[in-house]
């Protein structure tokens, strides 16, 4: 009797726990499918898809797994999917996200529906998957071109300058600045470039123009008055034609007269004696003494234990933005997005111009630069007539990096930027590459790091949902060491020294 009374409830007990084993593995399934179906939506081959098409292949995926499966009936699968940016920065995300939830519920069939009372059991889940598409994105690439640029970007290539350009009399520190200027002599601190024989070093003054004195440069020995070739060889000559009473001996030499106010005048004698006696004088060349700049790109002409030339801070800026192109190029086709590059320089607004700004190339896709340098667009340095003065006739007293209005114009120029997914507007990022030292007119002059009134400007850029983004190039120790003017202007804005 007690085992009749007891068949009862076991056989209830022993169906429950059946059915609810079949459901309970029915939903560990599907939850599997509801995974896999999430995943589906968010793929990299389908998060640059619409929304419906990643709905679909998420209902897909989870109906093929579903359909491996059986004891149920009534299946509904719902899968959501949204978008977005992938942190609360809305336009200023730094990628574009999507997000999919896939929902299902289904009944299990029960086998033992009869002694329950219940046919099914209803079985639910959840899941959610996300991921990150990087954005489109348009770079915008400032580069500071003013001279405080022409500063060696290594420690080595400081001390080499300073100790080139050392004169006993007039700068016994010398100078960290590769000034490029075409009165060097002529400058308050003066330069002399000096051949390891001690002679000057004169640049014809067609050295950086087309023509037939392209790149000619001699060597003037100022106490044996002898001019030399840029190959070390002496222009004097003397030559002797005939014989006896007809021999005639002809000497040429060179002489070089010095200016404060404009080129140096190289003057050619030829003098012949015996038979006609003459002595005729011509203008040879004209010419600029060198000045760092040209030291720096021809340190080995001169000098033969050390480097062919010495990289400036301006030289690795250039030559980073020539890096930038493959690189961004590389990731744009690894990620299937569009990265788009646009170059421009800035220093101080020339007379003819209403902006420091100067647009270097048209805004394209990076993977249109093909074999490209940065250099082949960058436009050359500015040749001073002395420091200050763009020209003889035009002082600006150094003014030559208006940061402000820098800022102001990329403002103007950059569009607002979009999130940065499909068919909408790119994400926008403005990188400024400088030594961050402002030096531009402000009641007078202003020089040192950005004030609160371009941190405004900054301020306003971001407000369009522009990225900022400052690559700075570091003060080296070495290059403020002896001189006054950048211990005072310079140095007290810096970190001090470790």
């Amino acid at each position: 009797m007690i085992l009749g009374f007891a068949i009862i409830p076991l056989t209830f007990i022993l169906g429950f726990g059946i059915d609810y084993a079949r459901a309970m593995s029915l939903q560990t399934k599907l939850n599997a499918a509801a995974d896999a179906a999430a995943l589906a939506a968010v793929a990299p081959s389908m998060i640059l898809q619409s929304n419906s098409q990643s709905k679909t292949a998420a209902t897909s995926m989870f109906n093929a797994q579903a359909s491996l499966e059986t004891g149920y009936k009534d299946l509904l699968v719902t899968p959501v999917v949204t978008e977005g940016s992938s942190s609360s920065g809305g336009s200023g995300a730094f990628g574009y996200l999507r997000k999919a939830t896939v929902s299902y519920s289904a009944k299990s069939i029960n086998m033992f529906g009869g002694i329950l009372g219940v046919d099914t059991l209803t079985v639910s889940g959840t899941s959610t998957a996300s991921a990150a598409q990087p954005p489109n994105v348009d770079f915008y690439l400032a580069m500071d071109n003013s001279p405080s640029m022409l500063l060696p970007s290594t420690s080595d290539g400081i001390t080499r300058i300073i100790n080139a350009t050392k004169d006993a009399a007039k700068l016994p520190n010398g100078c960290a600045f590769a000034c490029h200027m075409q009165m060097p002599q002529a400058d308050g601190e003066p330069i002399f470039i000096r051949d390891t024989a001690g002679r000057d070093i004169l640049l014809s003054t067609g050295y950086y123009a087309t023509g037939p004195k392209l790149n000619v440069w001699y060597r003037w020995d100022r106490t044996t008055k002898i001019l030399y070739d840029s190959s070390n060889l002496s222009m004097h000559s003397t030559q002797e034609t005939g014989s006896g009473s007809s021999k005639t001996t002809t000497v040429v030499s060179y002489t070089v007269e010095d200016s404060t106010s404009g080129p140096a005048k190289i003057k050619q004698t030829t003098k012949k004696t015996g038979g006609t006696n003459s002595t005729v004088t011509v203008d040879f060349d004209t010419g600029y003494w060198a000045d760092g700049y040209w030291l720096t790109h021809n340190y080995g002409k001169i000098y033969t234990n050390g480097p062919a030339t010495i990289p400036l801070r301006k030289d690795e800026m250039v030559s980073a933005a020539t890096q930038l192109i493959p690189f961004a190029t590389n990731q744009a086709a690894q990620y299937n997005v569009t990265y788009r590059a646009q170059m421009f320089s800035f220093d101080w607004t020339k007379p003819t111009k209403d902006t420091p700004v100067a647009t270097l190339n048209t805004l394209k896709n990076v993977a249109e630069y093909g074999s490209f340098s940065a250099a082949s667009i960058f436009p050359p340095d500015d040749y001073w007539w002395l420091n200050n003065k763009p020209t003889s006739g035009t002082d600006i007293g150094d003014k030559a990096t208006e940061f402000t209005n820098m800022l102001t114009k990329m403002k103007a120029l950059i569009p607002t930027a979009g999130t940065g997914a499909p068919g909408v507007e790119p994400q926008k990022i403005l990188f400024i590459i400088s030594d961050g030292m402002l030096d531009q007119p402000s009641s007078g002059r202003y020089f040192g790091p950005l004030r609160e009134s371009d941190l405004a400007e900054c301020t306003a850029i971001k407000a369009k949902g522009i990225k900022i983004a400052i690559l700075y190039t570091q003060y080296l120790p070495e290059s403020l060491a002896g001189n006054n003017w950048s211990q005072n202007n310079v140095a007290k804005f810096l970190p001090p020294p470790p």
